[in-house]
């Protein structure tokens, strides 16, 4: 609202610039003869503020997977590492089932428990009531209007009345660090009394062994030498694992942004009045009708200490909405000829907010009160 207050001002300092102009030069100058004309077209620029927009329960990153009940053999990937169904068969090629499996992976030595066992882990945060408000830009955007003269009014006021529609565009974006609930929870499976491996580890593992007959002598091949077989030399880990779940508080960096843009279709009078045979003032007001398209992207990350891999939510949602309207504009208009003038002005737009949802977060997209400035060319015909 500001910048129209500060263009109005603007065009009554012009105003009487221009008129005191006008009278030392009626004398000298040739005027074209300024008569209305039925119709007329104006293109131009709009330079308005953005709408507010808040974001609200930030810091809600999902768990990357649904982990299994602890008592059931399956596959279950965790945010460091997986644990797979066993891949090892017998003599007549049918699977083992002895509780363990040789199909996992182990990345990080913070993995290896006090009692020699493998723990896993599964993150996801939670965060209800915190908003954080996003920071929004001026936006550039154009408009596009037809008029008809309706007749005058005060024997000098000329009222038309005009349709058509602007574009403006939303950019609000804000990136931050926020204090979540982190939910761990850990599963933790039995190495059996064996020796953990090496990190990092994946199974399952082959390994080349002599072979032999039945009296113990080597085997050799047609060119007499020794014949090796391929056998598992995969450590075995349990198959179903004890699992537990904590929660204690974690940061959660993050960048939230809706981004789009608006179209307003709107009507209503215009009431010209002369300052000069040149110079013009309208005051413009009316009814619209507000089409907005907006993308609510957000891009959040868990801190977590004790591993290196990142524990992301990345996601983004569109929506389309249709908002009521009213605005008021006012101008002021220089014409270079009876049919091609240039205005400047202020333009002030009322319209209402929408929610916007995406996961367990939402964004209030306020477009209640917008201004700015506009200009371009008017044309009649």
């Amino acid at each position: 609202m500001r910048i129209a207050v500060f263009v109005a001002a603007g065009l009554a300092v012009l105003t009487s610039f221009l008129h005191a102009q006008s009278d030392d030069d009626d004398d000298d100058m040739d005027y074209f003869p300024l008569v209305p004309t039925g119709s007329s077209l104006r293109f131009g620029m709009r330079y308005v503020g953005g709408p507010k927009v808040a974001f609200h329960n930030v810091g809600n990153v999902p768990a990357t997977n649904v982990i299994a009940d602890a008592t059931i053999p399956t596959t279950r990937v965790y945010n460091d590492g997986g644990v797979s169904i066993d891949t090892r068969t017998d003599s007549s090629g049918r699977p083992v089932n002895d509780g363990l499996t040789n199909n996992w992976t182990l990345n990080y030595d913070s993995q290896i428990t006090a009692g020699g066992d493998v723990a896993y882990h599964l993150y996801s945060s939670d965060l209800t009531g915190n908003t954080i408000k996003g920071k929004t830009s001026t936006a550039a955007g154009w408009e596009l209007q037809a008029g008809r003269s309706m007749g005058k009014i005060a024997r000098k006021v000329d009222v038309s009345f005009v349709g058509g529609f602007t574009f403006s565009g939303i950019n609000a974006k804000r990136s931050s660090e926020v204090t979540a609930q982190l939910t761990t929870l850990t599963d933790t499976y039995s190495l059996n009394g064996q020796v953990p491996p090496t990190v990092p580890y994946t199974a399952p593992t082959t390994a080349y062994r002599n072979v032999f007959d039945s009296n113990g002598a080597p085997v050799l091949g047609a060119d007499g030498s020794q014949t090796t077989q391929t056998v598992d030399s995969s450590i075995l880990l349990a198959q179903n694992p004890t699992r537990t779940i904590t929660t204690r508080p974690a940061q959660v960096s993050g960048h939230w942004q809706i981004k789009g843009a608006y179209y307003t279709f709107r009507a209503g009078p215009v009431f010209q009045m002369p300052v000069t045979e040149r110079l013009k003032l309208s005051i413009g007001f009316g009814a619209g009708a507000i089409v907005v398209g907006s993308t609510y992207k957000s891009d959040q990350e868990i801190v977590v200490d004790d591993i290196t891999a990142r524990i992301m939510s990345i996601d983004e949602k569109t929506r389309t909405v249709l908002l009521p309207a009213f605005y008021a504009d006012a101008d002021a208009e220089y014409w270079l000829t009876e049919r091609t003038g240039f205005y400047l002005g202020a333009t002030y737009q009322k319209s209402k907010s929408f929610d916007q949802t995406l996961d367990a977060s939402s964004a209030t997209v306020n477009l209640g009160s917008t201004s700015g400035v506009q200009s371009g060319l008017t044309l009649r015909f």
